[in-house]
């Protein structure tokens, strides 16, 4: 009675369009006061101890990495490399922006930034080049799935925390199942494209793909400094995130000198505001996780589905069916915490890897980035390209069809994720 009462309050308030961190926290007083006597002061405690956690710290760090490389000319050297690498293949400017797309990602750390960084640069010259808008800002999106799958990711530091899972594993884990999307897409454009007359790039030659890589090397060599930092016992994720912050603003202002000191404001601005609202929904969803845990509804849902089926299998085709519907109607840093903490004791049940798991969330969520009524690709595609949303849900089904593809093959074959995590140990 009291899952229905909190889950039906929280869709309710969503349906009505009042903010998701809002939505959740009203969601879980709800749930408060059919418990009992408690008093509201808990609110604040339970919010409090959701934010106290140092692995936390990175969020902040990797918001403000994403925004001073963002700023400080990266995009445009990853599409000029992405360009030597496959622009002249068919379809050529489609597969530039999906490999920038997926090049950022491992820079951001964050899905709409990387619509958004490579959307900027791409759109206007693929619908220079003759592609239809529809379909360049349905790539785009799509292709941003990666953003939130690549590491850094914003999504496996909130599941780290969450679950007692080892951030540095999850980044590591993230690589193969984003090269994995990203081939796929590619392969996807390429397919899509073979009937179209769409202005091929000519082959620029192997001094073109050494130049462009000497110019973007220093944007590449983020991740490299960050994982190696990490599994070379250098530094923990969360100082990871700061080393990257300097390195950011040292490659900005001194190497590709695109960074403007006037800049700064706007930039520490962007980043806290991007910050506070991850972190507020973290809290409300974390104290909406502790009602429901309370009231030990992860246990009752694990048990239910042990009595559906004993079957692993089974049981993992209803989470990504729950999955890819909560991605559709919430937002993914929103859902996490709330979802991980009612799913992931159930799926320790049947026996899943909970580093495995984690990478099935994330994935699932980055989903839900490209799938309407919420998501937020869409819309920042929508917004550069200057098009409706009609004109790239057309156009981006294809895209959908292919990345749960992808899903399937993470969620059943568990190497994808966790074999490199195994080389490195």
């Amino acid at each position: 009675m009291l899952s229905l009462l909190v889950f039906g309050s929280m869709f309710l308030l969503m349906f009505i369009r009042v903010p998701i961190a809002v939505a959740l926290g009203l969601a879980g007083i709800v749930g408060l006061l059919f418990m009992g006597n408690i008093p509201l002061t808990v609110v604040a405690q339970r919010m409090f101890t959701s934010n106290d956690s140092f692995p936390l710290l990175a969020i902040p760090y990797f918001m403000l990495a994403g925004e001073l490389m963002t700023k400080g000319g990266v995009s445009k050297r990853l599409v000029r490399f992405a360009g030597a690498l496959v622009g002249h293949f068919r379809g050529g400017l489609g597969g530039i922006a999906i490999l920038a797309s997926s090049f950022f990602a491992a820079l951001s750390g964050s899905n709409a930034a990387t619509v958004a960084a490579i959307g900027s640069v791409m759109i206007p010259t693929m619908k220079d080049k003759g592609y239809p808008v529809g379909y360049t800002a349905a790539t785009i999106a799509a292709a941003g799935v990666t953003g939130m799958i690549i590491p850094p990711s914003i999504l496996m530091v909130l599941y780290g925390v969450m679950a007692g899972v080892s951030v540095g594993d999850l980044f590591i884990a993230g690589f193969l199942p984003g090269i994995l999307i990203c081939i796929t897409f590619m392969l996807l454009n390429w397919w899509l494209c073979k009937d179209k007359e769409y202005a091929q790039e000519p082959w620029s030659g192997f001094a073109e793909i050494w130049h462009s890589f000497k110019d973007a090397i220093w944007a590449l060599l983020m991740p490299v400094i960050i994982l190696g930092g990490i599994y070379g016992g250098v530094f923990t994720p969360t100082e990871a995130a700061a080393v990257a912050c300097v390195y950011g603003a040292i490659v900005g202002f001194f190497i590709y000198r695109e960074l403007q000191w006037k800049e700064l404001p706007k930039i520490f601005f962007n980043s806290a505001l991007s910050t506070a609202v991850v972190m507020l929904v973290m809290n409300t969803a974390g104290f909406l996780a502790w009602v429901l845990t309370a009231n030990e509804i992860p246990q009752l849902l694990a048990a239910s589905m042990s009595g559906f089926s004993d079957s692993g299998v089974v049981f993992l085709i209803l989470v990504n069916m729950v999955l890819l519907v909560v991605g559709c109607l919430m937002n993914a840093a929103a859902a996490l915490p709330l979802f991980a903490s009612i799913l992931l004791p159930a799926a320790m049940s049947f026996g899943v890897d909970p580093l495995l798991f984690g990478i099935i969330m994330v994935v699932n969520l980055s989903i839900g980035t490209i799938t309407p009524p919420v998501g937020v690709d869409l819309f920042v595609a929508a917004t550069i390209s200057k098009i409706s949303l009609e004109e790239i849900m057309a156009r981006i089904w294809p895209y959908i069809v292919v990345v749960i593809i992808d899903l399937l093959i993470i969620t059943y074959y568990p190497p994808v994720s966790l074999w490199l995590v195994n080389v490195l140990k």
